[in-house]
């Protein structure tokens, strides 16, 4: 056998335990159900079927593991966890559980931790617990797509940073909502994370195979403000967006709504966002400036938006990597809506930051930011940190 690797499960959370309880429940069996449920234990049958009509979770949970760990009413989640606890090269020590953010959803998960609790040594478990994901429900589709769905990678890459990456982390994305798979395998490429699902028709869980996809880690720098924009503001009207160009559409959702166009980070775009500052830790050809290569900001012209001066000085005071700030000319200011950072290819294929800074009353200022650097991958690195630094300050 080879080397068993140790890690933590994430697993995706539906309600196909309650629905399946549900039927038990109100005798609305299929007579596939009732193939499924032939040759169990009636006993066990009542007290669970007791437990859940009290709504005595934490019993439901014990009564649960009376059943065989594949019997269908137990659900997709504890027939995945299962099917997963068989494969001698893998040895789950804790398993996080991500439920949606209804009433159903947190009941599953007490139902899923009382499980576990009480089958710890069976699975070889340290710790359960599980974690509500804000608006991952479907009572709106518009908040489940643009905030839901969002909130999910952002919780998966929380927790990728705990573990300490993909060597210690693995996804069971067999339970819930079908976008959570399409987006748990979109996770996977982009975190390099081992991903599974198990169909009720399948004998066994599978992974899912490499998909042929990748992501073009550039737009990141040509259009880090407006990203963050996005990132921070969960939806923005056309009027408060600058120009949004083709390449950039692919990362965003549109909606119309009381008869205003609204734009929004796509959960592709979050994945995006969060594989890139996962797998791009600060490069290190971007050191520290020498004292004699760090020159304060000058300010030549007499009228700036208000604030101007100080952010400038804020932004270069503060990033140890930054030799000076240059101002610019005022050339295309009114089409400037937020504050933040950008990547532009100057005459001569050089690349340059453009750090822009708008007032209260919407007038706006460029400067330059000249960093010890001057390779597009570093600076797009750079872009992206001087963003969710600076870009939401004044």
């Amino acid at each position: 056998m080879g080397q068993v690797k140790t890690c933590t499960l994430v697993s995706t959370v539906g309600t196909s335990l309650f629905t399946n309880l549900n039927r038990l429940l109100h005798k609305s069996l299929t007579p596939d159900d009732h193939t499924k449920i032939k040759g169990l234990e009636p006993r066990i049958i009542e007290k669970i079927k007791r437990h859940y009509e009290a709504s005595n979770w934490q019993a439901l949970g014990q009564a649960l593991t009376e059943l065989p760990c594949d019997a269908y009413i137990c659900g997709a989640e504890i027939n995945s966890i299962n099917a997963l606890s068989k494969k001698d090269w893998l040895g789950v020590w804790r398993i996080i559980f991500l439920v949606s953010d209804t009433e159903a959803g947190k009941q599953t998960g007490e139902v899923l931790i009382a499980y576990f609790g009480n089958c710890k040594e069976k699975f070889g478990l340290q710790k359960t617990e599980y974690r509500c994901i804000k608006d991952l429900q479907d009572a709106r589709p518009w908040d489940f797509r643009t905030m839901g769905l969002r909130n999910l990678v952002r919780e998966i890459g929380n927790i990728y940073k705990e573990v300490g990456g993909s060597p210690y982390l693995i996804i069971d994305a067999t339970g819930g909502y079908k976008a959570q798979i399409a987006v748990a395998s979109l996770i996977g490429v982009a975190l390099d994370v081992d991903v599974y699902y198990r169909h009720e028709k399948f004998g066994d869980i599978i992974s899912f195979p490499p998909l042929p996809v990748t992501f073009d880690y550039e737009l990141i720098g040509r259009y880090g403000r407006l990203l963050h924009a996005f990132e921070e503001s969960m939806q923005l009207t056309e009027d408060e967006t600058d120009s949004i160009d083709e390449e950039l559409k692919i990362l965003l959702d549109q909606e119309i709504i009381d008869d205003k166009l609204y734009w929004a980070l796509s959960p592709i775009g979050e994945i995006f966002l969060t594989g890139f500052r996962l797998r791009n830790p600060k490069p290190v050809e971007l050191p520290n400036a020498l004292p004699e290569e760090r020159k304060p900001p000058e300010f030549p012209v007499h009228h700036y938006p208000i604030g101007f001066k100080d952010y400038v000085r804020k932004v270069w005071s503060n990033t140890p990597w930054i030799t000076r700030c240059v101002t610019e000319d005022y050339s295309g200011q009114a089409g400037m809506k937020k504050n933040g950072f950008d990547l532009r290819e100057e005459p001569g294929g050089n690349f340059v930051i453009i750090g822009i800074y708008v007032d209260h009353s919407g007038f706006a200022g460029r400067f330059k930011v000249l960093t010890t650097s001057a390779k597009r991958t570093e600076l797009g690195w750079a872009v992206d940190y001087l963003n969710q630094k600076f870009a939401g300050s004044e």
